[in-house]
Order: C-alpha cells, then structure tokens, then sequence
C-alpha cells in the first residue's frame, strides 16, 4: 500500500513532459476542426448532442457506482429535461443522481459559454450543491466544503488517498481556483488545463462524496469555454469509465510524490480526448457516407449500360437500400462504417424471404455476387463462423 500524501508539503507544483504527445495534440486539433467546419442537419446536431450527454452523464456516474444502464440513463435525462429533478417517494436514489447530473451538466454548459466568467468558488460549490442534493451520503453537505477527514481508493486502484485537512479546505481551495485561472494554466493548451483542473480537485477531495463528478464537471466546463467540446457536453467521463481501472491507478500514480508528476495522467487524458473528437467525426463521416451512398444508388439505377439493361435493376437498387439501414454500426462512434452481416442470417431475413419469393434462389445469389463485382459490397470470410460477411463498400462512392 502506497503512503498517504503528505499535506503538510502540498503546493500547486508539478512534474509534465508534453514532448511525446505532439502528434496527440496535432489529431486533437485536426478532429476539432473537422467537426466544426461542417454545417450538419439540424437532426444530426440533435442527435448527437444527446448522444454525447447521455455518455458524459452515463460515464461519470457508473465511476460512482450507479448501477443504470445507458439507456435508463436515457429516460431519466429525459426526465430531468422536461420536468427537472421531480424526486418523489418511488423515485431511487440511483435515478435522482442521474437526473441531478443532468440538470448541474445544462447548468455548466449555459455557465461556461466561451465569452463566460473562468471558475470560480462558487461555481464549484454550485456543481456540487447540484449533483449530490437529496441523492449521496448522510455525511455530504449539497454545496459545502466538508467538515471531517476523508481516506478513499483501494489497494487495487492504485492505492489509498488521504484528502486535504478538512480545516484548511477554505484556504486551499481559495488557491485552487487562483491556480486554474492563472497565467501558467491560461496559456497552456484548453486539454491541458481542464486535466489539470480534474486532476488537483480531485486530489484535494473537498467534499464528503460527489468528488468525481464535480472534477469531470469543471474539467468539462473548461474544455467547453475552449470551444474543445465540440457537440454535446461529452468532456472525458465515459472515457474515464471505460478505462476505469487505468484511470483511478494513473490518479494515484500521478501524485505519489511531491511535486506532483502529473505526466502519466495528462497523457492518459490527451489521449482519450483525442480518441472522443475522433469519434465526433466517425458519427459525421458515417452519416455522410450514407447519404452519398444513396444519392449513388439513385445514380446507378437511372443509368444505363445497354439498351434493355440499368446499371442496378430495382431488386438490386431495394437490396443495397436495405443493406444501408441493416448494417448501420450499433456503435455510432465506431471506426468502422459499416456493420457486418452474417450471409446465413441475411439469406433467412424477412425481407430477402419477401423480395425474392416470386424467383428462384440462384437469382439472389447471382445478383448478390453481381453487387460485389461492382463493388457496392463486400465479402469477407468469418471462418470461426464457417460463414460469410457481408458489409457496404463505401469506395464504391468514388466509383461512380
């Protein structure tokens, strides 16, 4: 078991090389601008938007312990949007810690706008009044530093951590915010800052819980007045819960001595948020490709390429329109446009047995086979399965 930290050494002094990370932050800022650039729908924008908060929301909450799935996440978000808290009697405690992170996450949002105020005392003692009220521990004070000692984390995470003196709270936090508004942190990149930010908050734990979720809120603020937020309020939250174990061992690496070597940690971050903006732009481009992908299919089906023949007949043109909703991935944000579809299940499915009911089977075969020669698919062999995948070929775009 690591030593508790020493507090009578503590100072808002660290250890940080950034050499390494150069090619992080160029992705960073290529991702960021990418997004921005573009002028999407207005159900696009909605649609992501919510799909990042109920993330962020999901993330830094299941970190706490909140046993709700993402999509009961969902519905008390929803909830909190249309009517606020409304706790009652049947209400959980596990439901009003949603609907609270959700109401302090709009309220964050409209605070640290870009032109807004930089964080103040008050706005974390806010953050916290918000996320904790009538949902955490008896011992916790909604929107109060705490008045007793606090000891946190477990050998298996990295270590236990001793928080700051409860009787020097006031002051500490007073140079806290001094510190995340100073010179030294203002110039420094926007990612930079608001892991720094999350990383001393959460080492100073001045609250009796919601610790976490205050630090991922300010860290998130910070990156949103940065204009780094791009859609939706996502900050880093489900990143952390993804690679939780990680992020709770790097927390206690990070401040194992004085000063702090906060590299292993502002690493771990810059390289999460890199791969949350790379996600922001795998949801764009996948919309995108879809659409141009029909507008071809539109193409391919006025053009001809005989006197009697199209370049893809009706069957064809209502199979590829088919394939373009079923292999949608699950995961918006994955890398890879296009799901796979197992042949056998494409083969059976209701709408092939529909389709196809007035011809004979080789007909499907054939005009399967005929839609990869011209490249609208492809196939790839899952041999564990003893079976065939079939998925979209996007290059089909450039060829036509």
């Amino acid at each position: 078991m690591m030593p508790h930290m020493d507090w009578t050494r503590f100072a808002f002094d660290y250890r940080l090389e950034l050499g390494d990370l150069f090619p992080l932050f160029v992705a960073i800022e290529a991702y960021k601008e990418a997004a921005l650039n573009l002028v999407l729908p207005p159900d696009w924008r909605e649609r992501l938007d919510k799909l990042n908060r109920v993330r962020a929301v999901y993330g830094t909450t299941a970190l706490e312990g909140n046993p709700l799935s993402e999509a009961e996440v969902s519905h008390q978000m929803d909830i909190a949007d249309e009517k606020g808290r409304n706790g009652s009697d049947k209400t959980t405690k596990e439901q009003l810690q949603i609907r609270n992170a959700t109401i302090a996450q709009e309220w964050v949002r409209k605070r640290f706008s870009p032109d807004g105020a930089p964080p103040q005392l008050s706005d974390i003692l806010e953050m916290h009044r918000m996320v904790t009220q009538d949902s955490d521990m008896k011992d916790n004070a909604p929107g109060e530093l705490r008045k007793a000692e606090v000891t946190v984390g477990s050998p298996d995470m990295g270590g236990v951590h001793k928080g700051a003196p409860y009787s020097e709270l006031p002051g500490i936090m007073r140079e806290y915010v001094a510190f995340i508004n100073s010179r030294r942190l203002l110039e420094s990149h926007p990612v930079v800052r608001a892991l720094l930010a999350h990383f001393f908050l959460v080492t100073i734990h001045p609250f009796g819980d919601g610790n976490g979720r205050v630090s991922r809120l300010v860290e998130a603020g910070i990156l949103f007045q940065g204009k780094y937020n791009v859609y939706g309020f996502y900050g880093l939250s489900n990143y952390f819960y993804q690679n939780e174990r990680q992020y709770k061992v790097l927390l206690q690496k990070s401040r194992a001595r004085q000063p702090f070597d906060v590299t292993p940690f502002v690493a771990f971050g810059i390289e999460g948020f890199s791969s949350e903006l790379k996600g922001i732009n795998n949801f764009i481009k996948a919309k995108l490709n879809r659409v141009v992908y029909r507008q071809l299919l539109l193409r391919a089906f006025n053009k001809r390429v005989g006197d009697r023949r199209k370049l893809l007949n009706q069957r064809e043109w209502n199979l590829l329109d088919f394939l373009l909703t079923e292999t949608e991935p699950s995961d918006p944000f994955s890398e890879n446009p296009s799901r796979k579809v197992r042949f056998s299940e494409l083969k059976q499915s209701r709408y092939i047995q529909v389709a196809y009911r007035t011809v004979k089977p080789r007909t499907f075969y054939r005009e399967l086979n005929r839609l990869g020669q011209l490249g609208f698919i492809g196939f790839t062999r899952d041999e564990e399965a003893k079976d065939w995948n079939v998925e979209l070929d996007f290059d089909a775009i450039g060829k036509y």
